[in-house]
Parts: C-alpha cells; structure tokens; sequence
C-alpha cells in the first residue's frame, strides 16, 4: 500500500469483499480485486480474483490474475492463473502464465491484441463512415459463453 499523499482516489484499487454478490456489469479503467459473488461481466485496467471469489461471465482487462472460480471468456493482455483457479471457457491472451494445480476447460487462443476486438468494448468509427454506430460501453452479458475464434489458434 502507497503512503503517498499525492496518490489520487482513480488510483486506489478497488477492494470488493467476499461478502459482496453482484448481479450486473462492472466497468472501471482501474484496479479491482474482487473476492464476492458475481454474475455479469468486468471491465477493467487490471483485475485479481480472489481464491474465494466465484465469477459467472466475461472480463476483458490488461492484466488478469485468477485464484478463484470464473466461467466466462478471458480476454487480456496478460493472463495468471494461480494453482487454485478453476476457469470454465476460452482464454483469449498475448502473455499467459499457468501455475501446476490451476483446472481449465476451455482453449487458449493467442493473438497479439486481445483488447482490440474484445466483445462489450467501444468501438470508434469515424464519422462518414458507412455502417459507423455509435460506441457503447455496457457489454451484452452472454451468460459466460466463450466467443469461438474464426481462424485456428496456433
């Protein structure tokens, strides 16, 4: 924890207890470490689920850090799973780490920019463009159902 009193409150992670059962999205550019109940997707800067922690659907985040249980589709730049995960669906990485004891179904689809075209993220067409549609930011919950990959993984 920072003693910095310059540190500004967009900076402090996000702390969600294991008391805590949300049924809705969660989006921030920031840190969360999550350790409640879940069902609906999380969007955010960097997140660690906690080994209590249970989560039903998707996250898209540039780190992503699993003691828990998730079932849903990963997307991130960076991927951990800890010897206690158990991830039910695909994993959609550039760097992956897996530690021995950590349970996966799904498959592991490596692309350079997982970001980039992960569903629930805005994106930005320019005006003029023929079929630009506004961005959004609220991401359809598919219930955890891993998106298939349209060309073969390597």
């Amino acid at each position: 924890m920072s003693t910095n009193p310059n540190r500004s409150a967009a900076n402090t992670p996000s702390i969600i207890g294991g008391d805590v059962q949300l049924k809705g999205n969660l989006v921030t550019t920031g840190e969360v470490q999550f350790d409640g109940r879940m069902e609906g997707d999380l969007h955010c800067g960097s997140l660690t689920i906690g080994e209590s922690a249970e989560v039903t659907g998707s996250v898209v985040a540039e780190t992503v850090i699993i003691h828990g249980k998730l079932k849903g589709t990963i997307r991130a730049r960076r991927v951990r799973l800890e010897r206690t995960a158990k991830v039910q669906g695909d994993v959609w990485h550039e760097i992956i780490s897996i530690e021995a004891g950590a349970h996966i179904e799904g498959q592991f689809v490596h692309v350079d920019n997982p970001l980039e075209s992960a569903p629930g993220r805005p994106v930005v067409k320019q005006a003029g463009t023929p079929g630009a549609q506004p961005a959004t930011a609220e991401a359809p919950t598919n219930g955890g159902a891993p998106a298939r990959p349209t060309t073969p993984a390597n």
